[in-house]
């Protein structure tokens, strides 16, 4: 038998280390002369920013900078990336929003970037973000995907006012519909996939460092995927990947929700360059629940075609899926990767599936557990227990009546 043979444990070789105390976790970075980053956050799911003053904030002891949304767009640094690719129905370019790192006029969720305060101690940056005023105009707002695109819903950004990002199809709509005309049986469904988030152990920070003398930006972050996480950091601030250094050291927990860029990664190095000395960011767990990329949130209308034996003629889905209020890396994802799961492991001979991702006013939404394959399985799943019951068939036979076959592997 192999030494990893079918049956036989995997030794955890990290166990060790970790257990005596030798992890080096994003909070055990301690560089010399580190200050501190707060973000002011919105309080309004979608408010326009009428005015700003931080000038009581920027007096408050032991503040070192307050930087807002006007400060990023004249800075002349691109925007935190997403992803791009598809179309909508008529076949027109998807919508991809702007991602400052700091909000100029509008915000659109509650816990959208409206600051960010530096200073000698994170007490001091937080006292310091709540002098600074802001006067805001409460605008109307959605956060349920099926009330986002009625006709009068409000548009979460004012040049996409049908609040959809894309659409995607894929399969043989129809096939699907010829089976369903044919169909003895035919069982259906509207499930409501709930929104989730993934509340690590280890929450999100980081600790960026501009080096003047080098000229070069190194980060010490919570993440997945480094060096892809290094690309897209360099085109933000249009310099060439040599000159963006990444450390990640262990990570307690991340799921998927870790991967992409948050704008406090850009806020913390942009500052850093402003001040000559390494700033640092840590999010609390109130913080998480508000600003971590979430999870899910589907509306899901699926059915499934049988013949009087039981076998799956065809699956019919049309899915809704909430996108919040901006498009970031990986956010396509579990929208459109999880169109396999849905086929299962059975024989069903034809399958649509019509997918239409929405904006709402709401924290954004990307890849966890899975990225979009439990919600894929739950659904074929949950319909292939409601046929049985309608056939009265045991659920385990109806699935070994639909099972692909050994030899047609």
């Amino acid at each position: 038998m192999g030494e990893h043979a079918l049956g036989q444990p995997v030794p955890r070789s990290e166990d060790p280390r970790l257990l005596k105390g030798g992890g080096r976790y994003v909070d055990d970075v301690r560089l010399p002369g580190t200050a501190f980053g707060h973000v002011l956050r919105s309080p309004h799911p979608h408010a326009r920013i009428a005015a700003i003053d931080t000038r009581a904030a920027a007096q408050m002891p032991g503040v070192l900078e307050v930087l807002t949304g006007q400060d990023w767009a004249e800075s002349g640094l691109g925007d935190i990336p997403g992803d791009r690719g598809f179309r909508k129905r008529d076949g027109s370019a998807m919508y991809v929003p702007p991602f400052p790192a700091l909000v100029k006029d509008e915000v659109r969720r509650v816990g959208d970037y409206v600051a960010f305060v530096v200073a000698e101690t994170v007490e001091a940056a937080k006292d310091a973000a709540e002098r600074i005023e802001v006067e805001y105009e409460p605008l109307p707002f959605v956060v349920d995907m099926e009330a986002a695109l009625a006709e009068d819903a409000p548009a979460v950004w004012p040049d996409n006012p049908d609040n959809i990002c894309f659409h995607h199809q894929a399969g043989n709509l129809a096939a699907v519909e010829e089976a369903f005309g044919r169909a003895d049986h035919v069982v259906s469904h509207k499930f409501f996939i709930n929104r989730i988030t993934a509340a690590t152990t280890e929450p999100r920070g980081c600790t960026g460092h501009y080096d003047a003398f080098a000229d070069r930006y190194t980060v010490y972050t919570t993440l997945q995927h480094a060096n892809p996480f290094r690309t897209a950091l360099a085109r933000v601030f249009g310099i060439p990947e040599t000159r963006m250094r990444v450390v990640a050291g262990d990570i307690g927990g991340a799921f998927g929700m870790k991967s992409n860029i948050y704008p406090e990664v850009a806020l913390a190095l942009w500052a850093s360059k402003r001040l000559g000395r390494p700033v640092r960011w840590t999010c609390d767990r109130a913080e998480a629940f508000l600003t971590d990329c979430q999870a899910r949130d589907n509306v899901t209308d699926a059915a499934l075609a049988l013949d009087k034996e039981g076998k799956f003629l065809a699956l019919r889905v049309k899915n809704l899926v909430n996108l919040g209020s901006c498009m970031v890396q990986g956010g396509s994802n579990p929208a459109v990767g999880n169109i396999g799961t849905l086929a299962g492991v059975y024989t069903t001979p034809a399958i649509h599936t019509d997918i239409t991702v929405v904006f709402t006013n709401t924290t954004p939404t990307r890849p966890y557990r899975g990225a979009g394959r439990p919600e894929a399985a739950y659904v074929i799943e949950r319909l292939v227990e409601m046929a049985a019951d309608d056939l009265g068939m045991d659920p385990a036979a109806l699935r070994r009546l639909n099972t692909i076959p050994p030899d047609a592997m």
